[in-house]
């Protein structure tokens, strides 16, 4: 090896360890890896850099801005509100039908996105028809997965994938040339769970609420105001004790018997009140001496206690794209925003015990949240958290049906050739912004940044493998197991690359591990002298197996808190399905795919 490729592989080398300790952010690796690899003069600065000005990055980028339309007129879940509605279905065509729609919709729009829309769909469906709520969201996860392989721009490495190919002068994939097998494959996912997969679920809360779920007892305290407090004749805004320490008042509880429930900023606290207050507990015990308060006689806390007419408990999750990712709600100021109570928090199905205030929030924690319902409705509204509650089905409206009509002149253009595809992409979401469909200022929230700096990045990383030559080297290296016979030679490569690439998916990421192993795949076929298509699927294939583990994918940690599912209940659950995947995929690729094309 000569000194670039040994610069490449060390800088793959450096790469994985940040990836797997998660030591740095996505994001930040990916720069670094251009960085080293501009610095090192194994690519020009102008080549190493070039991936993020890549038509990729601009596809992407506009296709979040066609699922935010999609997402802020209601379209999606208007389609998933009419497909799954109805409580005279068994549970096994309902989670079939999930499982196809899901698939269906992520073929064009983002996978992670489609599983935000539908979770409150599907949440709502399960109190209806009184199938426990983690019979369904983990179908929906994989049927969203899934779907990322029916069609181009049905998930971001595809697209890198794309750009690869145009960078080793290989013809790129077209919209729907792999269709067919991933249509394939996602039937055999709904088949899956029509069979053995429906016994695999986990059969969880069918009785629990939500107070008893996230053990509220455990987080809420009862102070009564004595006559000497210096709380008497306060309002509730005014106490700066209470905000500094991170204490909420849920309710106020008066002599009289009657109580005010999540009070608002004016309302005034009385003598021989008692206060039902959230919060840590040596925070509570700091407002207790401060405020002169004595422990009151426990309140029965339940869910009657915590909700009223007006006032209501429901269960959150924090979605990609919200301002609230890498901060905490103490740094957000949350709750002076949005007039909720965050009563309490879970993160990977583990409810947090202490410094809720505190914790950088994430993709798919959960919350339990207190507030008026005018509140609760304008939170749905913003999509900074995804209320885990339907809304009621609205007509769609001008704005869904010119973000429909867009969509669907985009891939029409871009099939018949009159224009590339990220090009119409992109005027179809300057037209959604010029038509007011959707505001400037919801197109940067829309967009997943982390995902289009770590396919610049990667990309550089898969530029360098080429150019290197070290993708020839790790081609010749791969045929070098190449055998005879049935299941030899091609076949076996094949196989190769479904494992290979699975494993290094799971060490990185989906988007990375595409890119590291798409040139290899283009030298591989080339120096078979046969077509790369069956090797590039395999490769686009198995990154996108991703059912067991939560953290695989977002879609995954997204349904792990409202589904309530532990690490072993993907593992039950996704490892059968990932092995029948796998073997579908190595005999129908080729079918799909002749080596010989």
């Amino acid at each position: 090896m000569d000194s670039s490729q040994l610069i490449v592989l060390a800088t793959l080398a450096v790469a994985l360890v940040l990836f797997i300790t998660d030591a740095l952010r996505y994001e930040v690796i990916s720069v670094g890896v251009a960085v080293i690899l501009a610095a090192t003069r194994v690519l020009e600065p102008e080549e190493a850099f070039s991936g993020f000005s890549s038509p990729a990055v601009f596809l992407v980028a506009a296709m979040y801005v066609f699922g935010a339309a999609f997402t802020r007129w209601g379209v999606t879940e208007s389609i998933g509100q009419r497909f799954l509605g109805g409580t005279e279905q068994s549970e096994r065509m309902l989670v079939f039908r999930i499982v196809m729609l899901s698939g269906l919709l992520s073929s064009f729009l983002s996978n992670a996105g489609v599983v935000a829309i539908l979770i409150p769909v599907l949440g709502t469906l399960s109190r209806e028809t009184k199938i426990p709520a983690s019979r369904l969201f983990m179908p929906l996860a994989y049927g969203s997965l899934l779907g990322g392989l029916v069609t181009l721009i049905g998930t971001s490495k595809n697209l890198a994938v794309n750009a690869v190919l145009v960078d080793c002068n290989a013809e790129p994939f077209g919209l729907f040339d792999f269709s067919l097998l991933g249509i394939c494959l996602l039937s055999i996912g709904g088949l899956y769970f029509l069979g053995p997969g429906l016994y695999l679920l986990p059969k969880k809360r069918e009785e629990e609420s939500l107070t008893e779920h996230y053990h509220v007892r455990e987080f809420v305290t009862e102070m009564l105001v004595k006559p000497s407090s210096t709380l008497i004749n306060r309002t509730v805004g005014d106490v700066e004790l209470l905000k500094d320490h991170g204490v909420s008042v849920l309710g106020i509880a008066r002599p009289d018997s009657s109580v005010i429930l999540a009070p608002g900023a004016y309302n005034r606290i009385q003598a021989d009140d008692t206060l039902i207050l959230q919060g840590e507990p040596d925070a509570i015990l700091a407002a207790r001496k401060a405020l002169d308060l004595q422990s009151a006689d426990p309140i029965e806390v339940g869910g009657s206690t915590l909700q009223s007419a007006d006032v209501a408990l429901v269960e959150a999750i924090i979605p990609p794209g919200s301002s609230l990712l890498g901060r905490s709600l103490n740094e957000s100021e949350y709750q002076a925003h949005s007039s909720l109570n965050v009563i309490a928090l879970s993160k990977g199905g583990e409810l947090q015990s202490a410094g809720i205030r505190q914790l950088a929030l994430e993709v798919g924690d959960t919350l339990l949240i207190q507030g008026h319902l005018r509140d609760i409705e304008r939170a749905k509204r913003d999509r900074e958290i995804v209320i885990l509650e339907q809304k009621k089905l609205q007509p769609i409206g001008r704005g869904g049906l010119l973000t429909v009509s867009a969509l669907v002149i985009v891939l029409l253009v871009s099939l018949t050739g009159v224009m590339d595809i990220w090009v119409a992409a992109l005027a179809g979401a300057l037209f959604l912004v010029a038509a007011r469909v959707i505001a400037p200022n919801e197109v940067h929230q829309a967009i997943d940044w982390t995902a289009l700096i770590m396919i610049g990045g990667m990309l550089a990383l898969g530029k360098a493998f080429q150019h290197s030559g070290l993708a020839d080297e790790v081609a010749i290296f791969i045929s070098a197991f190449g055998g005879s016979g049935a299941f030899g030679g091609p076949h076996l490569i094949l196989a190769l690359f479904l494992v290979v690439t699975g494993l290094l998916t799971q060490l990185t990421t989906h988007i990375a591990a595409a890119v590291i192993m798409a040139p290899i795949a283009v030298s591989t076929a080339a120096g078979m002298s046969i077509g790369d298509r069956p090797f590039l699927m395999a490769v686009l294939a198995s990154t996108t197996f991703a059912f067991m583990s939560p953290v695989a994918h977002q879609a995954n940690t997204m349904v792990m808190g409202p589904g309530d599912y532990r690490y072993k209940d993907f593992l039950r659950a996704g490892t059968p399905l990932t092995i029948l995947e796998y073997i579908a995929a190595f005999f129908l690729i080729p079918v799909f795919f002749p080596f010989g094309g």
